[in-house]
């Protein structure tokens, strides 16, 4: 019991690293890039937002995949962790030549603009480089689970980043230089990242490469690039369908949704080994319950947000940006409803992995991510940021409706969940905002307050789990502190 005490209290410690490090990177990650948006005009934060969403799509050439079989094989018992790791580093370090080398012939057949290719340029190959180091480290402390490691590796990087970004803006450094070195930035948290890896383990780059870390990779393929394609579709299709200055002002606006939904995922990531653990016990039922439990909660958090960043748009926008991105406002209201859409669809969706149900997971995103993609370049010609904007909520429509129709449970999701609480949120938000529109700060606290009541009103089964749940945690806790 004192073995099993400890390792409960290093999963503790694992998740509070993650929770602080996820958390602390990305606020410091936003504010570089507000910083970096008040010093571009809107023109070049586009170039820069669309190099940004390609270097992303380079990186995840660099892996594909091989961080999940890397993480597999490594965890098998008698497994030689120096071999496999010095494949893994190997494999990586070929992939990013290769795809460096593919990627600087593919911007030049793909765009025309040679603003935008010389922007690309300064901002991939040493952003590429940094960010393939940190995730060559990040997963060898996910493996050995050093979880503080990772953190520091994450606040590191995100530090030298906003030191140079700030570095940059007071000189009043050129802005291709400026953006030459703010990718540099991630380089030397690329750099950090080996180095502390050297440090606490060896590697021989002579050996042979572990050929089972290609083996069941092409599902990992598949996953990870509808992961990675989501946040970087907008920023990539919009630069064919509008000018550079207005894909400016999307990414300003779709930056604030992005980097908020962090905390509802953070909900996911405690949820998620349970409901595997309860699965694998054939625990169907506790399965069922606790991932309802996840949707309501996930649900309600997400819903305090939209409401709060809807409200709170105008006030964003005045006080982090300058007079020219005022006209992100509107945008950004409408993206504030991609967190409750995206609370839901995590968690659902989560239930279906959990499940042995990852296939109909993949087919859905498949769907999803092809119908947005066409909705997004239809409405942004027609509509342009605002049009933009749209397509991605519906998009993520799409995506609620279809892990909702392929799930084992649909049922008790739209009757218990989607539809009394999207009549408790639409109905208040609609009357709230009609009758408060001009006052933003007393529409949020009456939005949410009425929202919130409403649910645990009306939802008796939510309390139900919320208490047996707490109980359940204070009994843990006791039995730890008791020793037991």
């Amino acid at each position: 019991m004192q073995r099993r005490t400890c390792m409960g209290r290093s999963i503790l410690n694992n998740i509070i690293h993650l929770f602080y490090s996820t958390i602390l990177a990305n606020l410091l990650q936003a504010v570089s890039l507000i910083v970096l948006a008040n010093f571009f005009n809107a023109q070049h934060y586009g170039m820069f937002s669309v190099a940004i969403a390609v270097t992303f799509v380079m990186l995840f050439f660099t892996d594909l995949g091989l961080s999940n079989t890397f993480l597999r094989e490594g965890a098998k018992d008698g497994a030689d962790l120096e071999q496999i790791l010095s494949s893994y580093i190997k494999i990586r370090m070929i992939l990013l030549i290769f795809i460096s080398i593919i990627g600087y012939i593919a911007i030049h057949y793909m765009y025309e603009d040679k603003n935008l290719i010389y922007m690309m340029i300064n901002v991939m190959f040493f952003m590429l480089i940094g960010l393939t180091w940190q995730n060559i480290g990040i997963a060898y402390f996910q493996l050995t689970e050093r979880m503080k490691y990772i953190a520091l590796i994450k606040v590191v990087s995100a530090s030298v980043v906003i030191i140079i970004t700030c570095f940059c803006i007071f000189g009043e450094l050129p802005v291709y230089v400026t953006a030459r070195l703010y990718a540099f930035g991630y380089m030397i948290g690329g750099l950090f990242s080996i180095y502390i890896m050297r440090r606490k383990t060896k590697m021989n780059m002579k050996v042979v490469i572990h050929k089972a870390l290609f083996w069941q990779l092409t599902p990992f393929i598949i996953s990870g690039f509808l992961i990675m394609s989501t946040p970087q579709l907008a920023p990539i299709l919009l630069n064919y369908t509008l000018p550079l200055s207005m894909v400016g002002v999307f990414a300003v606006a779709y930056r604030m949704p992005a980097a908020l939904y962090q905390v509802p995922g953070v909900i996911a990531g405690a949820f998620f080994p349970v409901l595997f653990k309860h699965y694998n016990q054939n625990n169907i039922e506790e399965h069922t319950k606790l991932n309802l439990l996840q949707i309501k909660s996930m649900a309600i958090v997400g819903i305090c947000m939209t409401i709060g960043l809807y409200h709170l748009a105008p006030y964003f926008i005045s006080i982090f940006f300058h007079e020219e991105w005022s006209n992100a406002v509107e945008p950004l209201q409408i993206l504030s409803f991609l967190i409750v859409l995206q609370s839901l669809n995590i968690a659902i969706a989560d239930g279906l992995t959990t499940s042995g149900c990852q296939d109909k997971r993949t087919v859905v995103q498949c769907v999803a991510l092809v119908i947005g993609g066409v909705m997004l370049y239809s409405f942004s010609s027609l509509g342009g940021v605002i049009g933009a904007a749209y397509a991605m909520v519906l998009f993520e429509i799409v995506a609620l409706v279809g892990y909702i129709a392929v799930s084992v449970v649909k049922k008790k999701i739209v009757f218990q969940i989607v539809i009394p609480y999207t009549i408790y949120f639409g109905v208040t938000f609609i009357g709230v905002q009609y009758i408060l529109h001009t006052y933003h700060l007393i529409a949020l606290v009456l939005n949410i307050l009425i929202v919130v009541a409403a649910i645990f009103l009306y939802d008796y089964e939510l309390k139900k789990l919320l208490l047996s749940f707490i109980r359940k945690i204070r009994k843990k806790d006791y039995i730890t502190k008791q020793g037991i």
